[in-house]
């Protein structure tokens, strides 16, 4: 297998390979059930996209009535043919150098043809079409401690080179793991660092 198949996180892909930087922050979440959608990005183009870096922060605005642990499943799922449509806001990725890409006018984002994605407003996001995916076997899980405010700060970029690469239809969702208590409000960022493919 060549680096252009696993697009290992290398100079010779990153050389000439298209960057995104995706930052999405939802609404003023709050009461949202265990395994509850809160973030969803589709590759919708035929070409592979490489995901290089997951940035998950929850920082709590109103403070819950009694102490709360707070945790985030990220799960690469398949089969993923309808994003979210429901409950939140659609975001897109920017592009991180737009000088090279052919047919972009100055300050345009990432073309939901090519990359789609969905984040929470103040519940759950619901409406899309994927295989289920495992939840007990996440590829990322973001964790903050109990208290009646409290965070989370995950950074995770994948320490073998190997980025998580999302062919066609393929994406990743993060759910919500702890039921939110009642009274408790926050807001969810999820930053999404990609790269795709140069195009031979």
């Amino acid at each position: 297998m060549s680096t252009a198949e696993n697009l290992l996180i290398a100079p010779s892909n990153l050389v000439q390979g298209t960057g995104y930087l995706l930052g999405a922050v939802s609404g003023a979440a709050t009461v949202i059930a265990a395994a509850g959608d809160v973030f969803a990005l589709r590759n919708v183009s035929s070409r592979a996209i490489a995901v290089s870096g997951i940035r998950i922060r929850w920082v709590t605005s109103t403070a819950f009535g009694a102490a709360q642990s707070m945790a985030f499943r990220v799960n690469k799922v398949y089969g993923f043919t309808v994003l979210h449509t429901t409950g939140g806001t659609a975001v897109q990725a920017h592009y991180k150098r737009q000088a090279n890409i052919r047919g972009s006018a100055v300050g345009d984002r990432v073309p939901t043809t090519d990359l789609a994605a969905y984040i929470a407003g103040t519940a759950a996001i619901t409406g899309a079409t994927y295989t289920a995916e495992d939840t007990d076997e996440p590829e990322v899980f973001a964790v903050g401690a109990g208290s009646v405010l409290p965070g989370v700060y995950e950074d995770w970029y994948p320490a073998d080179g190997l980025p998580l690469v999302l062919e066609q239809n393929q994406g990743i969702v993060v759910n919500n793991h702890i039921t939110m208590g009642a009274t408790g409000v926050g807001n969810l960022f999820v930053g999404v660092e990609l790269f795709r493919e140069y195009a031979q």
